[in-house]
Formats: C-alpha cells, structure tokens, sequence
C-alpha cells in the first residue's frame, strides 16, 4: 500500500506499507519532503515502487494533486480523515498484543533521503520524527483535549492514522 499527505511549504509525505499474514503493517519506504510538487514527486514515486505490486494508494483530498498523480498513472482513493477514530486506531495497533508483538512496525532506514530545508530548520525530516512532538490542544484551564491534536508537524502521522483507517476500517 502507498499512503500520500501532500505539501509543499509543509512536507509531502509518501509512505509505502506492508502487510504480513497476521495484520502487522510496516512501513518500508517514505518519501518526507518540502519544496518539491507533485509533478515532479509522482515519477520518482513510480520508480521507487518499481514492480512492487501495490493494492492502493490511499491520499489526501487535494483534488489537483490528486490528478497530477493520476495523469502520471497513479490512482489514489480519497482518505478517511476522521481524526479521533483514527488516533484510536493508531494507539490500538501500537499496543503490544498476547504475541508479545504491536500491529505496526517502522521499519529503520525507511526514509529514502533527507529534507535538507527541514534538517536546517530542525524540523521533523520523517514521521518517526513528529511522534515526540505530537502533542493535543488545550482547554482553556490548561488541560490536554485528548480530541483534538495541535495540528502542527502531524504529516507522516497523519499518513498512519490513513493507513490504519482504511486497513481496520475498510
């Protein structure tokens, strides 16, 4: 599976995922990248998948983008971006099961090359990057809503919580 959160002042974030017999996902491959259009990006998103067999490509709602990706031959199917559910289902796959094993894997060495504009600004540069600083808006009395995550520095994250949407949810 590939999942897409397209950006260009703020990263676009291509992920690839793996599915082994048991349901554990793996994300193999990401693309975390600024200043780069979708134009550009969809070409290298095809050769790096090469004759890889890809089920769907599940992205982001923009529909130029979207269309730019397709006119280069990659459908994409719009994701479920319901954010509660799709945290829920996140922190669920991450717990440890009786296996002794989560149901979702980063794999290391994942990330195809760094953004040099995010490594200069000290930014995240891959989604195992944003999870330390993924933090929820506060009420007004200073305690955390567990509704709602600041939107900030969330793109590989949001790209998780597609993938498991769709996955766990069809």
């Amino acid at each position: 599976f590939r999942v897409i959160d397209f950006g260009f002042t703020n990263p676009f974030v291509c992920q690839w995922w793996g599915m082994d017999a048991d349901g554990r996902l793996y994300r193999y491959r990401e693309i975390y990248m600024t200043k780069k259009l979708v134009e550009d990006l969809t070409p290298e998103i095809i050769r790096l998948t090469g004759d890889e067999r890809i089920e769907f490509t599940i992205a982001d709602h923009d529909a130029e983008d979207r269309a730019t990706m397709e006119k280069h031959g990659v459908s994409t199917i719009p994701a479920k971006k319901d954010v509660s559910p799709g945290i829920q289902a996140v922190k669920a796959r991450l717990k440890v099961q009786p296996d002794g094993k989560p149901r979702l894997y980063f794999v290391r060495g994942a990330l195809v090359e760094v953004d040099p504009y995010l490594q200069e600004a000290k930014k995240p540069t891959c989604t195992e990057e944003e999870i330390e600083g993924y933090v929820w808006q506060k009420y007004q009395d200073g305690r955390p809503n567990k509704e709602q995550p600041l939107k900030v520095d969330d793109h590989g994250c949001d790209d998780v919580r597609y993938i498991t949407m769709y996955v766990d949810n069809g």
